[in-house]
C-alpha cells in the first residue's frame, strides 16, 4: 500500500506545482486585504478546497490514461487496499493543506491581518468530503472522462438551484420564506453543528470508500 500512495503522490506533482502557485498568489491577496473584516484569506481557504478535489480527480485521471488499472491487477495487492490507497491520498492532501492554511493564518494574525479562524477552513474541509464522498463512487463506476458531466453537475445542481430558489422568491415579492430559513439556520448552534456535520462527513467518507470497494472488485480490468 505505501508503494501505491507514492505513486499518487509523485503523480500529483505537476498539478500539486500549478496549485502552489495559486496558493501562493491568493496568499499574496491575502495580505495586500489584509484589514478585510471579513478575512483576507478567506480565498485563500477556498483555493485550499479546491486543490483538494482537483488532486484525487487528477491521480485518478492520470491512472485512467496510462492504464494503470490493469498493471495494479497484476500487483500482489488486493483491489480493496488500491481503492482505500486513493482515499488515504485524499485524507493526506487535506491534512497538508489544513497545515499550510493554518500556518498562513498564525503569519497573518502576526502581522495585525484578520484571520479566517477554525470554522473559515473547517467549513470548506467538510464541504470537500462531502464532494469526494459523492465523486469517488462515480469515478470508480463510469471513469473519469465518462464522470466529467456528472461531476459538473453534482458542484452546478445545488448552486442553481439555490440561486433559482432566490430569484423566484424576489420575482414574486415574497422574501419571507427565505429570510426565515436564514434566520432559523444562524439561531442554529455553531460548534454543535459542525460537531454533527463532522462525523456526518467521517460517515459518508468511510461509506464512499465501502461504495467505491464493491463497484471497482466487481470490474472487470
Amino acid at each position: 500500500m505505501k508503494g501505491i500512495i507514492t505513486k499518487d503522490l509523485l503523480g500529483m506533482k505537476q498539478v500539486g506545482m500549478t496549485m502552489g502557485l495559486l496558493m501562493l498568489f491568493y496568499l499574496f491577496l491575502g495580505f495586500m486585504n489584509m484589514k478585510d473584516s471579513d478575512g483576507g484569506l478567506s480565498y485563500f481557504s477556498i483555493m485550499a478546497l479546491v486543490i483538494n478535489v482537483m488532486v484525487p480527480l487528477s491521480c485518478a485521471g492520470y491512472d485512467e490514461q496510462c492504464g494503470w488499472d490493469q498493471f495494479g491487477a497484476a500487483l500482489p495487492v488486493s483491489k480493496n487496499k488500491i481503492v482505500a490507497c486513493r482515499y488515504i491520498v485524499g485524507l493526506i492532501v487535506m491534512g497538508f493543506t489544513a497545515l499550510v492554511v493554518l500556518a498562513a493564518n498564525l503569519i497573518f494574525a502576526a502581522f495585525g491581518g484578520t484571520p479566517t479562524g477554525f470554522l473559515g477552513y473547517h467549513i470548506p474541509i467538510l464541504l470537500t468530503v462531502f464532494y469526494i464522498a459523492v465523486m469517488t463512487p462515480i469515478i470508480y463506476k463510469f471513469g473519469v472522462q465518462k464522470s466529467r458531466f456528472i461531476i459538473i453537475a453534482v458542484m452546478i445542481v445545488p448552486s442553481m438551484l439555490i440561486a433559482a430558489f432566490g430569484m423566484f422568491a424576489a420575482r414574486s415579492g415574497d422574501e419571507s420564506s427565505m429570510i426565515d430559513a436564514f434566520d432559523a439556520l444562524s439561531a442554529v448552534p455553531v460548534l454543535p453543528a459542525v460537531s454533527v456535520a463532522t462525523v456526518i462527513a467521517a460517515v459518508m467518507y468511510i461509506l464512499s470508500m465501502l461504495l467505491s470497494m464493491r463497484i471497482y472488485s466487481k470490474k472487470e480490468l
